[in-house]
């Protein structure tokens, strides 16, 4: 799913990388662009176009708060972190939008993939 890189992502390559995802659908939520896998959110897109909001556990969001909170900060009580894009490189984003596919998917759906999205 895409080559290694170290430069950041824009938002329209997250999405275009969210997209690429099994049943992965793109609606609207709240007057902003959403990416569902089989109707269930996992990814927005904010109007700034220099982050994107990402399903998460309380525990990853906690961690990368406390590591990096330019770059990461939660903004729906411990279940949604928003993203700086520019903070993050390209390999660390692709891997939190597959964990954000992951838990927003159904489980049989998330083992079917699980050898194309890693383990």
């Amino acid at each position: 799913m895409g080559g290694s890189t170290s430069r950041s992502m824009t938002q329209d390559e997250a999405r275009a990388f969210a997209l690429s995802l099994p049943d992965t659908t793109e609606q609207s939520h709240m007057g902003r662009p959403d990416l569902r896998v089989q109707n269930k959110i996992f990814l927005t897109l904010p109007s700034d176009g220099r982050t994107v909001n990402l399903k998460s556990s309380r525990n990853n969001l906690a961690a990368l708060v406390a590591c990096d909170p330019e770059a990461y900060r939660d903004v729906w009580g411990g279940r949604w972190m928003a993203v700086t894009l520019e903070g993050v490189e390209a390999d660390a984003l692709r891997a939190l939008i597959v964990d954000a596919w992951r838990l927003a998917a159904p489980r049989a759906l998330a083992r079917a993939h699980s050898s194309i999205l890693g383990a």
